[in-house]
């Protein structure tokens, strides 16, 4: 049965912030800067700051670069936070 909720919990939710955790543990094990990271997404440094400060939230398109762009398997990062509770 489906969670009923009035509005979605957002950057508060549990698992948006342990899919960001994963993405900036990913970029900092790379030894990549956030620089680094937005010229390689063909961004703004202040984008990719903005997301993992929980500033910006990430559409399906911008995850499955940002994740892509880190070496990471879209679908399993997605797995891996359904597990979070």
């Amino acid at each position: 049965m489906a969670i009923k909720r009035g509005t979605t919990p957002g950057f508060r939710d549990a698992r948006y912030r342990a899919l960001i955790e994963i993405l900036v543990a990913r970029r900092k094990a790379m030894d990549l800067t956030q620089q680094e990271l937005a010229e390689h997404l063909g961004l703004h440094k202040q984008f990719v700051s903005r997301v993992e400060l929980g500033e910006r939230r990430l559409d399906v398109i911008e995850f499955c670069d940002f994740a892509r762009a880190l070496s990471l398997e879209p679908a399993t990062l997605v797995d891996a936070i359904g597990e979070v509770a």
